[in-house]
């Protein structure tokens, strides 16, 4: 095994891990609300169901990373890590109508309807057609998981 691969797998395994520290940081309150700010926030922080607590199921992207918030951090404004820079994917950034800004500060796309948003999670395709970059992972999620992260990125300030 190469050491940049082992450096690589190093580097993946601790964000992974760093994410389950900010996650049950953050966590305040149980499964089971009926709000979909806050079961949003849930899925968000622990990539589970609210209502089973079960992962909700993902392809593509480097497995280890179990929640949004691994990889975008508990606010969504995005983090560095030793392997991506994430964006910044609260709802008000990627529908800014000059276009999301980007971790290097340039502008990208705009995100034009929630639909698009939900084509990026699900199927890892940005609102200009392209692929995303490979550390997405393309989320199974139900309608209503989909209706609570939106609503979440949509609260986050």
């Amino acid at each position: 095994m190469s050491r940049t691969l082992l450096v690589s797998g190093i580097a993946l395994l601790l964000v992974g891990f760093a994410g389950l520290g900010v996650t049950s940081a953050v966590l305040t309150r149980p499964p089971g609300s009926d709000h979909a700010v806050v079961r949003g926030q849930w899925i968000f922080l622990t990539g589970t169901d609210p209502d089973t607590g079960l992962p909700i199921p993902s392809s593509g992207g480097p497995m280890m990373l179990i929640a949004c918030a691994d990889c975008y951090g508990p606010d969504g404004r995005g983090l560095r890590t030793p392997m991506f820079v994430s964006p910044d994917i609260r709802y008000r950034n990627l529908t800014d109508p000059a276009g999301m800004v980007e971790p290097d500060g340039t502008r990208g796309p705009q995100y034009r309807s929630d639909e698009e948003i939900r084509r990026a999670i699900t199927d890892g395709i940005g609102p200009d057609g392209e692929a995303l970059a490979w550390p997405m992972p393309r989320w199974h999620l139900t309608d209503q998981q989909f209706a609570d992260l939106l609503a979440y990125l949509k609260a986050l300030p």
